[in-house]
């Protein structure tokens, strides 16, 4: 039997929300995010699930159990960034959310990112509060941020929840995994960029939304609980590789060069730390392998930072800025 849902058709000219929520093998971790989707108390929305060629019956879960959602299949594995690009494609909402596929949301959830974004019409993208899905007074995410050393990451990690980000604020980016896009952004500036495939897609992306002048909301009652990683596995040689290669993308596509300069020591001092880290968990050589990964990128991403160079409206001395902000 069909499960009633909260779910415009394409007769309904009045779209304002869509979930795009990406999937490649997470058969058991889709129906209790669909589930929590389901609790929603905002009243039509539209889901879209982009599967990256399931081989865990990922498809039919969907067709048996969730018939009124949109269901994207591709023929393999592209990529978490290919599949938030096949969703904002076919999107009918003027807001558009990426939400990972291991998480649960509150029932509020996409009323407070509506009204955060209603309130804030000047910002591009806004982010959720995240919390561990275990350990619900621990945080995962409370808008992204970026450092000095080219890294990316997740403001308030670890921390126990006390009230320290209950306020709504401009924070450096949103965490795709739980975020909020205006579309007219997507047309402006572009989607996300596919060669990261997955992880830092997500801080190229805020960088090059900062560039263009907007700004990112975070808004602290738009509440998720996220399990972290599920699909790829904490730690293991993949996660390892992709974040070794992918800060290095961002650094060469994105990096202001006088900040560089200014920042090369922390930067070169975080890569040996990683060297070390990596090679007490026996995974050295996953990371060499990462950059020898990027070095055979390195001239693509070269071309798109000139290409970037001539669109941004926001000088690449701004950078300093947004590094401050970010950290």
């Amino acid at each position: 039997m069909c499960r009633p849902w909260p779910f415009f058709h394409e007769s309904n000219p009045m779209s304002v929300f869509s979930v795009i929520i990406p999937n490649w093998n997470g058969k058991h971790l889709l129906g209790p995010c669909l589930d929590s989707l389901l609790r929603s108390d905002f009243p039509h929305f539209e889901v879209i699930v982009v599967d990256n060629g399931s081989a865990d019956g990922s498809q039919q879960f969907l067709k048996d159990h969730y018939p009124q959602i949109k269901v994207i299949e591709l023929d393999h594995n592209y990529g978490f960034a290919r599949a938030c690009n096949e969703g904002i494609k076919v999107s009918q909402a003027d807001l558009v959310c990426l939400l990972n596929n291991d998480v649960e949301v509150d029932v509020r959830w996409i009323s407070e990112l509506k009204a955060g974004m209603d309130r804030h019409p000047d910002c591009g993208m806004g982010t959720s509060k995240m919390l561990f899905h275990g350990q619900r007074d621990l945080i995962y995410n409370a808008g992204d941020v970026f450092s000095i050393e080219c890294k990316g990451g997740g403001r308030g990690l670890g921390e126990k929840d006390v009230g320290q980000y209950e306020n709504e604020q401009f924070v450096f980016g949103a965490c795709a995994g739980a975020g909020v896009y205006r579309k007219k952004m997507f047309r402006d500036i572009g989607v996300f960029d596919e060669d990261f495939f997955i992880f830092s897609e997500d801080v190229d992306f805020n960088l090059r939304a900062n560039y263009h002048g907007y700004k990112c909301i975070y808004i602290p009652k738009a509440k998720v609980y996220h399990y972290g990683t599920a699909t790829v596995g904490f730690h293991s040689d993949w996660h390892v590789s992709l974040f070794a290669r992918n800060d290095l993308f961002v650094l060469i596509k994105d990096y202001g060069f006088k900040e560089f300069i200014r920042n090369i020591g922390s930067i070169v001092q975080a890569r040996f730390r990683l060297i070390r880290e990596t090679a007490r968990s026996g995974q050295g050589l996953v990371v060499f392998k990462a950059w020898w990964s990027f070095m055979r990128h390195f001239l693509s991403m070269s071309k798109k930072r000139m290409v970037l160079r001539k669109r941004i409206r926001l000088s690449f001395e701004h950078f300093h800025y947004l590094v401050q902000k970010g950290s």
